[in-house]
């Protein structure tokens, strides 16, 4: 029950490896219910980072110029929104069964791939932009049962979406176009 409010200041790292703007851990499935909100974060190998965090809001979040610019590693029922993640390795990451969390209204242009879950599935994606990305705006592998729906992603180099090994997922209103 924390709540991080930067207040639209900006937490600025030394873009070294192995370093984290905003660090959440813990050792096994947690109930964290932390806020974190209208922060800044940049020249991080990972912006913000949750791990086995459950319960979480990320709001009116900037990561730029991060190895990730925010990552999720077996966290459930986050919610993400208003978030800008441009010019990062991964804009936004969900991976090892990050699951059942909910993205809304997120910007992710310019990165090496705009969004990514691996091994993620059961999450809501809405009102999504993945454009300019260097591999794919948005990559799905072995994730299913994901709902992606009002997302845009085009002119990134390889692909607009990718779908590996991913299924029953579903797409609605969404428009991915390659370079």
């Amino acid at each position: 029950d924390v709540i991080l409010d930067c207040q639209g200041h900006t937490i600025d790292g030394t873009d070294a490896s192995n370093t984290y703007g905003i660090y959440v851990y813990r050792d096994s499935a947690t109930k964290t219910n932390i806020t974190i909100k209208n922060c800044v974060l940049t020249d991080w190998d990972n912006g913000i980072y949750l791990y086995y965090s459950y319960f979480n809001t990320l709001t009116n979040i900037i990561a730029n110029s991060n190895g990730n610019g925010i990552y999720l590693i077996g966290s459930y029922f986050n919610t993400l929104t208003n978030i800008t993640a441009n010019s990062n390795g991964c804009g936004i990451s969900l991976t090892d069964s990050s699951s059942y969390n909910t993205l809304t209204n997120i910007i992710a242009n310019y990165n090496y791939e705009g969004l990514s879950l691996y091994y993620a599935s059961s999450n809501t994606l809405t009102n999504i932009i993945a454009n300019s990305n260097w591999y794919s705006g948005l990559s799905l592998y072995s994730s299913d049962s994901n709902t992606l729906t009002n997302i845009t992603a085009n002119s990134n180099y390889y692909y607009g979406i990718l779908l590996d090994y991913s299924n029953s997922n579903t797409i609605k209103n969404s428009k991915f176009q390659d370079n």
